[in-house]
């Protein structure tokens, strides 16, 4: 069966009455509550995934089949998590090695990078970092935002770019410390020779593997900052957490976290045709998660042609939109409320007494519930379904696997529209052009 016609299976059947779904691992609780989904319908998806071989084509991308088809690649940031094959362990152990003679020889860290090597390892620095290593990021390309930085001989410089020709990063760093501080310089990159060539000293360059892409290669080196901040044991943990995830994720379709928020997707997406996904954080220390998720999702299934070489008759990746909870209700909820448009809507945060906590229960209940009794036109809500991602806490290991799920759900949606969720073609045309300007 096509999936056009598996959607449209959908449709015909056409059933109004929803059913809540639940499911969880040890450190994340995920209820899914009034969505226009019930237990026959996640039946059908079911039956069609097991025709399409669904969770095998998963779990053949996290054994390192090629998966990566436009460029020949198989996706090796999975190797990182399970951690049993030597190259990737000795990255890992390299980079382990430079935090310890980071933070025993420098006061301030500046990272020159930007895109996956940037959006990662700041989340990890607003979660992590208790004010005890100042840590700056620089993306380039505007001046404006590196021209009161001054260089002292106790910073730490940090060039993160996979193909080390990032413009942007190269650039900026250049500007901002011209010839004089190789000295104090590191690298973290996939192409050692140009780094070389650039002037990082060859026993400050750390490598990871190629194949890794830059939104998925935050459990590569890149996530340096994970550890400078919480050591080998914080940065052990967040893989373990992520390797975890990724476990749940190769379960039957049932108990599969990342799958169950697929059908969910796919629903939205291609059932109901709603074009965005609202994704909500809570926790004031995961305010930029909506940057991650946004780069994963629309940079991975921002797709249009198939594994066929041919372009799709449905629609693929969401718009992804959405911020920080207690702020955004401030902003754009009365849009979420009493719009004319409706959103596939998911709610992060951890469990805690504290009132953003319970903002973000009471938020849920608000679209779920309504406000049906309400007799003036003018004051009565939307309803609407919405997911809850609850989070035992804010540790590493607990990190890991909400980055996980977020990256597996990203994956298997792009399995079931048969499209390519590790290359990103459509970016380079602005960079050429961009040369051409310069």
């Amino acid at each position: 069966m096509k999936f056009n016609s598996f959607i449209e299976s959908l449709r015909e059947k056409g059933d109004s009455q929803f059913s809540d779904n639940q499911l969880s691992t040890d450190v994340i609780s995920i209820d899914q509550m009034s969505h226009p989904i019930n237990n026959d319908t996640r039946k059908m998806f079911y039956k069609y995934a097991a025709v399409k071989e669904v969770i095998q084509k998963f779990n053949n991308i996290v054994i390192g089949e090629i998966a990566n088809f436009t460029e020949k690649k198989s996706v090796t940031h999975f190797e990182y998590k399970k951690g049993n094959k030597k190259n990737f362990v000795e990255d890992q152990r390299n980079i382990l090695s430079i935090a310890k003679k980071i933070r025993r020889n420098f006061k301030r860290v500046i990272i020159f990078s930007i895109g996956g090597s940037n959006l990662g390892p700041s989340l990890m620095n607003d979660i992590f970092n208790e004010n005890d290593l100042e840590i700056i990021f620089i993306t380039g390309s505007d001046p404006d935002e590196y021209s009161s930085i001054q260089i002292q001989e106790d910073d730490a410089l940090v060039i993160a770019s996979k193909s080390f020709g990032t413009l942007e990063t190269l650039s900026s760093y250049k500007e901002v410390c011209g010839n004089n501080f190789y000295h104090n310089t590191f690298a973290i990159t996939a192409n050692k020779s140009v780094a070389l060539d650039f002037g990082v000293y060859e026993e400050n360059i750390i490598s990871f593997d190629s194949s890794t892409g830059g939104r998925f290669s935050i459990w590569s080196p890149i996530n340096l900052v994970l550890c400078l901040l919480e050591g080998e044991r914080g940065y052990k943990d967040f893989l373990q957490g992520g390797k975890e995830m990724d476990n749940a994720c190769l379960k039957s379709p049932e108990d599969n976290p990342a799958f169950q928020l697929s059908v969910q997707d796919i629903i939205y997406n291609n059932l109901l045709n709603v074009e965005t996904t609202l994704v909500a954080n809570y926790d004031y220390k995961l305010r930029n998660f909506i940057r991650f998720a946004q780069q994963v999702e629309m940079e991975s299934n921002g797709k249009s042609i198939n594994s066929s070489n041919n372009k799709v008759d449905y629609q693929t990746g969401s718009i992804i939109w959405g911020g920080y909870g207690p702020e955004s209700q401030h902003s754009f909820f009365q849009h979420v409320f009493q719009g004319t448009k409706q959103s596939n809507k998911y709610f992060i945060c951890s469990q805690s007494n504290k009132l953003n906590y319970k903002q973000m229960v009471a938020q849920i209940e608000s679209l779920v519930q309504g406000n049906e009794q309400e007799t003036d036109i003018h004051k009565k809500t939307n309803t609407s379904g919405a997911t809850k991602i609850e989070l035992k806490d804010l540790s590493p290991y607990s990190i890991g696997q909400l980055l996980s799920l977020w990256e597996n759900k990203t994956i298997f949606n792009s399995i079931f529209w048969n499209t390519n969720a590790f290359d990103q073609w459509g970016v380079e045309l602005g960079k050429i052009n961009t040369k051409k300007q310069l």
